[in-house]
């Protein structure tokens, strides 16, 4: 748009769109920021389709790339840059621009003919589109790769499961049978706190405090607070005031085993934190709490955990909206005068 300005003319427009950069120019002649216009966006035109020739860098490099600028600040920010390079090696290492859905689903449908299953997949789709879209924002490429548009799969839910009183009480037995003396601890954290197995493996000195745990390294970034009865602070405190707990994932793992208890696949590393929720809710406890206590950033996540409120359960039949009905199909509530309402039948 080019509007005057006193005895001037302002040049006022966007090249690259409504949210792209805003430029402004004050010219003594309309045709001179009509020129300025017209150069700019020629320019700006000769140095995109240059670009658009020679951007043949290879994915594992745009990978690298990522990495350098942005990735390296990201929790597992090592294992998740060795991941997009395995499948950049897996795909032939293509040319990042030249990336086409045909080529993401080809890759898919071998991974899933192996095994692999589509919650994998999933993941593995969501962190390659978050390279793109943050090389863009960068600048280190100039457009939109196509993988963008490519859906997620579809994922069978499998129910959260988690142990009962008794399975607990046959797991610990074997716990205490360990080798591994940090495993104890590590397992009794995990299920009064419902940490999970990382954030309690990895708890220190410094996090006990106020008779609780500060879990500090967690998946989100965000430092939660959760309290704990007093011999619990004191028994895990007495023993951090030692030394650290050492890694003791493969000695719970002999430890289920040698309990003869299943679990779903996939279930095993978070078994403990599903215990501690399942029976934080069946006891009563309120899911807002529970999110709070998980650290869970969002309340649907922790809505996993609702169907095993027995309040969740008598709401059901509370609060429908054919509560106040009785076996003859009447409102209770507009019966007439002199008829009473149904008394409950006791066993």
């Amino acid at each position: 748009m080019i509007t005057k300005k006193g005895n001037r003319y302002e040049l006022d427009f966007r090249p690259d769109g409504a949210k792209g950069k805003r430029i402004t120019r004050l010219f003594k002649l309309r045709s001179d920021a009509v020129q300025f216009q017209k150069h700019y966006v020629s320019r700006l035109s000769d140095t995109q389709a240059v670009q658009a020739i020679v951007d043949d860098r290879q994915l594992s490099v745009l990978v690298q790339l990522w990495f350098d600028l942005h990735g390296r600040s990201l929790k597992s920010a090592l294992d998740t840059r060795n991941r997009l390079l395995q499948l950049s090696e897996f795909m032939g290492n293509p040319v990042a621009k030249l990336i086409k859905p045909e080529l993401v689903a080809e890759y898919r449908k071998i991974r899933l003919d192996k095994g692999i299953s589509p919650a994998t997949l999933n993941r593995e789709l969501i962190t390659l589109k978050a390279l793109f879209r943050e090389l863009k924002r960068l600048s280190v490429i100039d457009y939109d790769s196509p993988i963008l548009t490519v859906r997620k799969l579809r994922e069978i839910k499998t129910e959260l499961s988690y142990l009962t009183g008794s399975q607990v009480e046959l797991l610990r037995a074997q716990v205490d049978l360990t080798t591994n003396e940090s495993l104890p601890f590590v397992v009794m954290i995990c299920l009064v706190t419902g940490a999970r197995w990382s954030e309690a493996e990895g708890l220190t000195i410094t996090n006990c405090i106020n008779q609780g745990f500060q879990f500090v390294d967690t998946k989100n970034g965000h430092s939660r607070f959760v309290p704990v009865a007093e011999f619990v602070f004191i028994y895990i405190k007495n023993r951090l005031a030692q030394d650290n707990f050492k890694s003791c994932y493969g000695a719970f793992r002999s430890a289920f085993k040698r309990a003869g208890l299943k679990v779903p696949a996939g279930q095993l590393a978070h078994i403990l934190r599903h215990t501690f929720a399942s029976h934080f809710i069946m006891n009563g406890g309120n899911i807002v709490a529970l999110q709070k206590i998980l650290g869970h950033s969002s309340l649907n996540i922790t809505m996993r955990y609702s169907h095993l409120s027995p309040n969740y359960l008598i709401q059901a039949i509370q609060l429908n909206p054919l509560a106040g009905i009785n076996e003859s199909g009447k409102n209770v509530e507009s019966l007439p005068k002199g008829i009473k309402k149904p008394v409950d039948c006791k066993a």
